[in-house]
């Protein structure tokens, strides 16, 4: 009878063992793909409080005479009276600049000739031919400047940036925003968007159960891809990454300590980024491109990668580095979505305090993540048959 008595007690505990492993799946896998639809699928929004209101930098789309067309970041310039374009990008468009009529043109340069264009442009939802000087602008952040002839009843937000997109006054996506070599975010707005983005981490760590190098260093790469853009950024990471361990042997046969090995980094780093940046200056990289990574950060990720190569193996520590980075591109996604951008710019205190209660409520979560919950679930579902 005893043994009777036990079976439907164990079948009672199997059932009771399935529920809550079943609800922790579905709920985890919920949440993250709430998350995702949240940064992928955020339908556009103007971010502006009117429609004849733009930023100091906007996409800007150029038709050329043989109706080529394309879209390019443009520097609004109310202080500048014409417009311009560079030379190659007139070129690619189809403009014959040997035959075009020439203006004289003063700039900060002096004096010069430039030949003069007639370009179709869009701009926000506004349509409009531009005559536009052409002159090489390699040096300069953007192939595009619209003088105030152009934007004439157009109000421009100082400190705001990618309001618009061509054909209308929403927002352009996160992707482009992050293939647009502009810092989108204004430093107000980036500071409380830090609280978000430190509870999606703590949400992915907690509750899905990814390992990264370092809780709060995805934080910090992603505010430095969400302003300096993946074209910059990704690059950057890997050279830093692989300049780290290029110095890796010479620093463990001096026997450092911890911070001496840090400072030696941090030394390394911000080195080779100044000096990159002096290389390439001529490049037409914005002047500040070199505070795209946060220094001290990088080294010490850089450090676990080497701690966790030593430990687990090189497998691993690639591994960890490309979760890292994709955590760090997932964050910096979901902060320059048009809903989330609106939120920052228009009640940031409020976004901040209601990020960190969330953090804490999430932070109190005990249960088994969903890594966990996958990679055991074999050994659930066999002891369950056995049972």
């Amino acid at each position: 009878m005893e043994r009777g008595d036990r079976t439907p007690s164990g079948d009672h505990r199997g059932v009771r063992r399935k529920v809550p492993v079943v609800l922790k799946v579905l709920a985890a896998v919920a949440g993250v793909g709430i998350l995702l639809f949240g940064v992928l699928g955020s339908p556009s929004r103007a971010l502006s409080r009117s429609s004849d209101t733009i930023g100091e930098r906007e996409m800007v789309r150029i038709t050329g005479p043989s109706n080529k067309t394309v879209e390019v970041l443009a520097l609004i310039d109310t202080g500048a009276t014409s417009s311009s374009m560079d030379t190659k990008l007139a070129k690619s468009l189809g403009f014959d600049l040997a035959h075009a009529p020439k203006v004289t043109v003063g700039s900060s340069l002096g004096r010069e000739q430039r030949p003069v264009v007639d370009a179709v442009m869009q701009l926000a939802d506004r349509s409009f031919v531009s005559k536009v000087n052409v002159n090489s602008r390699a040096k300069r952040e953007t192939p595009v400047l619209l003088g105030r002839q152009d934007v004439q009843g157009l109000q421009v937000a100082v400190g705001k940036r990618l309001l618009t997109r061509p054909d209308t006054t929403t927002a352009p996506s996160a992707l482009k925003i992050l293939f647009a070599k502009a810092p989108a975010i204004d430093a107000v707005s980036l500071m409380s968007l830090l609280p978000l983005a430190a509870l999606l981490i703590v949400v992915l760590r907690v509750v899905v159960g990814l390992n990264t190098l370092g809780t709060f260093s995805p934080v910090l790469l992603a505010m430095a891809y969400a302003q300096a853009g993946l074209t910059l950024g990704i690059p950057l990471t890997l050279a830093m990454f692989a300049l780290g361990f290029v110095v890796q042997p010479l620093l463990l046969r001096l026997h450092l300590p911890r911070v001496a090995r840090l400072g030696a980094l941090i030394g390394v780093v911000t080195t080779c980024l100044i000096g990159a940046q002096l290389a390439l200056g001529s490049a037409g990289l914005s002047d500040s491109w070199g505070m795209a990574l946060p220094v001290v950060v990088t080294a010490i990720i850089i450090e676990r990668l080497w701690e966790q190569w030593d430990i687990d193996g090189v497998r691993a520590a690639a591994v960890g580095a490309a979760l890292t980075m994709g955590t760090a591109v997932l964050v910096a996604l979901l902060l320059l979505t048009p809903y989330v951008r609106h939120l920052a710019e228009r009640v940031p205190l409020q976004l901040a305090v209601v990020c960190a209660v969330w953090t804490v409520l999430v932070g109190t979560y005990r249960g088994l993540r969903l890594m966990e919950l996958l990679r055991f679930a074999p050994t659930a579902r066999v002891q369950d048959a056995a049972s």
